[in-house]
């Protein structure tokens, strides 16, 4: 059928029969078998498209695209430029120009820094009394986790030559599963799931119930150990302040105590920095169906984590916390330690 075109239907079957089987003799006996007519002649089936022109116009055209637009895709890029997508591609790793994934922070109130240093001074002098500090704190908080509908930062891309650090400002309260965990440089504790809204009341029955008898099992009588919480309405619950007031007289950290914990600082909490994100890159790649396949994984996926990886994401903090005494108590996300 060399004379004859080839209909979209019949042009999709070719492709992904040679891509299957990468053979035109295979290709050419399943459209028969598929059609009940003539198969396409074998240099229809093995023709590739030629490669557009990648010259040092052409490169300049790219460059001049992305520097005006650096969020634009490949596909955007290709259609502006007349240049096909691959072709694009060479030309972004001769020019060693790489896509750059926004980090996700907090916007912080005017006030916020001068507490976070509060915070990293105090937490890097403990470390200077006591190297042995940083596995003494108990670290929690509660996560959402979704069937769907999570932010996908693969979505905003950033393209450079160097990274620019690009943050995106976020503000979310979304749906789900809730999941209170906390972590230690020792091990886990739960997770355990929250069914409804956290309640002050619920939130107390948790620490009752579960994690103190988790945290007492873990450390045994081994001396004072710190418990840190955020400072969401629940946790500042009158009847929890009581508790933990009760379980860890002076050594509780969390909104308004002897030892606060400043709001809205996501990269001061391994919690935030470290479990959520590593528990959902996780669970997310199974892609659970129903809720209860969303727990199972949750709770699966907390298992697995190795020992000793805690221990390194807890001794790491001094560096991190530094990092923020650095930058004036500001945002540091960007930066690794």
């Amino acid at each position: 059928m060399a004379g004859n075109q080839l209909s979209l239907e019949e042009r999709k079957f070719v492709l992904k029969c040679y891509w299957k089987t990468e053979n035109a003799i295979e290709v050419q006996r399943r459209f028969r078998r598929e059609f009940a007519r003539s198969p396409p002649m074998r240099q229809n089936v093995n023709k590739k498209r030629p490669r557009t022109s990648t010259s040092p116009g052409k490169e300049e055209q790219v460059q001049e695209t992305l520097f005006r637009s650096p969020q634009k895709s490949f596909q955007q890029t290709a259609r502006e430029t007349h240049i096909s997508k691959d072709s694009v591609h060479r030309i972004m790793k001769r020019l060693h120009w790489k896509c750059y994934i926004p980090t996700l922070i907090r916007v912080l109130n005017e006030d916020d820094p001068d507490r976070r240093v509060e915070f990293c001074e105090w937490y890097l002098a403990k470390c200077g009394e006591d190297a042995g500090f940083p596995c003494k704190i108990v670290w929690s908080d509660e996560a959402t986790f979704k069937l769907n509908g999570t932010i996908n930062r693969h979505n905003c891309t950033y393209w450079g030559p160097i990274n620019p650090h690009v943050t995106l400002e976020h503000h979310v309260n979304l749906p789900g599963v809730t999941v209170l965990c906390g972590i230690s440089a020792l091990d886990i504790i739960g997770p355990f799931f929250i069914n409804g809204i956290v309640t002050g009341e619920r939130y107390l029955n948790l620490l009752q119930e579960f994690v103190g008898p988790q945290i007492s099992e873990m450390f045994g009588d081994d001396g004072e150990i710190y418990f840190q919480q955020d400072g969401a309405p629940p946790h500042y619950h009158r009847d929890v302040r009581a508790h933990l007031d009760a379980a860890f007289p002076d050594t509780w950290i969390g909104r308004r105590d002897a030892i606060e914990y400043p709001a809205r600082s996501l990269d001061l909490t391994p919690m935030d920095f470290f479990l959520w994100v590593y528990l959902k890159d996780k669970v997310y790649r199974t892609k659970p169906r129903t809720i209860d396949a969303l727990k199972m994984e949750i709770e699966r996926q907390c298992c697995d984590i190795p020992n000793d990886l805690f221990r390194n994401v807890c001794e790491s903090l001094g560096a991190r916390y530094q990092h923020c005494l650095d930058n004036n108590g500001h945002q540091f996300k960007h930066l690794r330690t």
